[in-house]
């Protein structure tokens, strides 16, 4: 079966209010996508590589607030899973805890959790190919798209995966983030762009330049929220995301815009489902090679920082552009 390997904290040990001084690498065992607790007697967990032992008790996603190791507060998603001994918790991807961070007080909750995050398109996204601009959901694998060094590179795999209207009520971090047409500058997007939270636009600024000695960044969707024109969809209408799959992560263009392929990486290969996580590792076994989660087509700065660079557009006032939109100084 899948298994998940993740950064955790023990809760039953420090609680909240708490500096959380000790992580732990946890293991879990599952043969399905969701984290049940004890009512998926399939589900075993490894703490720091011990034995395996079953999941017990309910699994919950509770919002608590906290403040990272430099002083600055949050609140955030954390989830939850009972070894039988202890209550785990795992960040959500691109937190700011990490060890020596204080967790603070519980805020609100909800039952049940996905072990992925999702990073895809959604179906009626234009990606420009070979052939022309072509819909995300008629791609196939062999279909050449372009890349971003204006040459072409065939699909080796399009997955997808369809979320009802209540699994995006039942988990509001499935829902995808709206870019509208134009919100990245220079008319890019050239229609509104839907993707997850986590996939990442390829954009362009002095400010980026400055901080990472690199004009082109990788950013998360999600955080580029706090611009103008780019928001989480509030409606929960089903929704169906997809994957493109190259020998390499790429960057492409979905609506004109630059953002990327799957990122194949080990994080990232987590955030599938089991099923795509199986077909895709027994088809490309080299994608498991540790030097894989190296190979990004291009700077993608942490979390920490890509909220960094929004601050600082923000307070300057200055737009953060698609990438080889002119840049402004």
């Amino acid at each position: 079966m899948p298994q998940y390997t993740v950064t955790a904290f023990n809760w039953s040990a420090a609680g909240y209010n708490a500096q959380y001084n000790t992580s732990y690498t946890a293991t879990l065992d599952d043969d399905d996508g969701a984290y049940q607790g004890g009512a998926d007697g399939n589900e075993s967990i490894s703490i720091n590589g011990g034995a395996f032992g079953g999941s017990v008790g309910e699994p919950y996603a509770i919002d608590i607030s906290f403040t990272d190791t430099g002083g600055t507060p949050h609140v955030e998603t954390f989830y939850f899973f009972n070894t039988g001994g202890s209550w785990y918790f795992v960040p959500g991807p691109g937190s700011e805890f990490t060890v020596g961070a204080t967790l603070g007080s519980y805020q609100s909750h909800t039952t049940g959790w996905n072990y992925s995050e999702i990073t895809c398109f959604v179906r009626g996204t234009l990606i420009e190919t070979e052939r022309g601009r072509v819909a995300v959901d008629s791609l196939t694998a062999g279909d050449r798209v372009l890349i971003a060094d204006g040459s072409y590179r065939p699909l080796r795999m399009v997955m997808s995966r369809a979320l009802t209207a209540d699994a995006l009520r039942a988990n509001p971090k499935l829902r995808p983030v709206r870019i509208t047409a134009g919100a990245l500058g220079h008319g890019l997007p050239m229609r509104d762009l839907l993707v997850s939270r986590q996939h990442r636009m390829l954009v362009s600024s002095k400010i980026s330049e400055r901080m990472f000695a690199d004009a082109d960044v990788l950013v998360a969707a999600v955080r580029l929220t706090e611009l103008p024109g780019i928001d989480i969809e509030q409606t929960c209408e089903p929704v169906e995301y997809f994957h493109l799959l190259f020998d390499r992560h790429e960057v492409i263009f979905a609506e004109g815009a630059p953002t990327e392929s799957l990122f194949t990486g080990a994080e990232a290969l987590k955030a599938l489902t089991p099923e795509a996580y199986e077909e895709v590792t027994l088809l490309f076994p080299e994608l498991l090679a540790p030097q894989a989660a190296c190979r990004t087509a291009c700077h993608i700065p942490s979390g920490r920082q890509q909220r960094r660079l929004v601050a600082r557009h923000l307070k300057n006032n200055k737009p953060i552009l698609a990438s080889g939109a002119v840049a402004v100084p």
